[in-house]
């Protein structure tokens, strides 16, 4: 392949864009270049980060904006760019003739329809559509670790709407046991989807690598989520005994 083939990837919250690309990527043989770009999330995310451990041949570009994925784009290979669901496609410049338009979309949805060349149906239910668009928010958590009960309880309130009407959850989290893992929650499933990311497991002081939680919802309440997070972050002192423990661990079964 002489130039890049672009593959731009529309659809509201929850559709499963990031699902459709991973699809794409599992069937791929990688002898060509593969790019990845999520503009609208800020130059880092949950996606970026999570598709960057997932596959680590493909190269991410950190991009904040649609501009910036025309000015970084790559002269041949693949590129798949994933849309922000609160960017407006009608307003999108695509300065190229070659472009794929893909829509995960219901036939009710006429906008994201009409403005792709083709259109595939959501592999969930998804809740009926609100007139107003929920709010996203991120939170960077790099350096915390939660321990598994802790992190499982701010789960459960966040879900549950203890904290506002949670439509969609996304995270990276540090354990003690040094591992990552990738969090995944969508309004309409039954459970929440937990992936590890096989990074190398971090057991000397607080992870330097990044992790953090995106919510899209209504009626956030920022400030008690806030303290929700520290109070079931570990502190020094506890992180540190854990972090003994594990590496006495591994060097016994190393």
């Amino acid at each position: 392949m002489d130039t890049c083939q672009v593959i731009v990837v529309a659809g509201r919250w929850g559709a499963g864009k990031t699902h459709w690309i991973r699809q794409q990527l599992a069937a791929q043989s990688w002898q060509e270049a593969l790019f990845y770009a999520c503009p609208g999330y800020g130059a880092m995310g949950v996606d970026l980060v999570r598709m960057g451990y997932l596959y680590p041949r493909l190269q991410v570009l950190p991009t904040a904006s649609l501009e910036e994925c025309w000015e970084r784009l790559p002269n041949q290979g693949q590129f798949f760019l994933e849309v922000g669901y609160h960017l407006d496609i009608q307003q999108l410049q695509i300065p190229l003739s070659t472009v794929k338009r893909v829509a995960i979309a219901t036939p009710q949805e006429t906008e994201f329809c009409h403005w792709a060349d083709e259109v595939i149906e959501p592999a969930v239910p998804l809740p009926a559509i609100a007139p107003t668009l929920p709010e996203l928010w991120q939170v960077e958590l790099t350096g915390q670790v939660f321990d598994p009960p802790s992190l499982d309880a701010v789960l459960l309130e966040l879900t549950e709407g203890a904290y506002g009407q949670v439509q969609r959850l996304k995270g990276i989290f540090e354990l003690p046991d040094g591992q990552a893992f990738a969090v995944d929650f969508c309004l309409g499933l039954e459970e929440i989807e937990y992936t590890n990311l096989n990074v190398p497991p971090w057991l000397e002081g607080r992870p330097q690598r990044w992790s953090g939680l995106e919510l899209i919802g209504y009626h956030l309440d920022k400030a008690a989520v806030r303290e929700l997070i520290a109070d079931a972050v570990l502190s020094d002192t506890v992180l540190a005994q854990y972090q003994v423990h594990y590496r006495t661990q591994v060097e016994a079964e190393g």
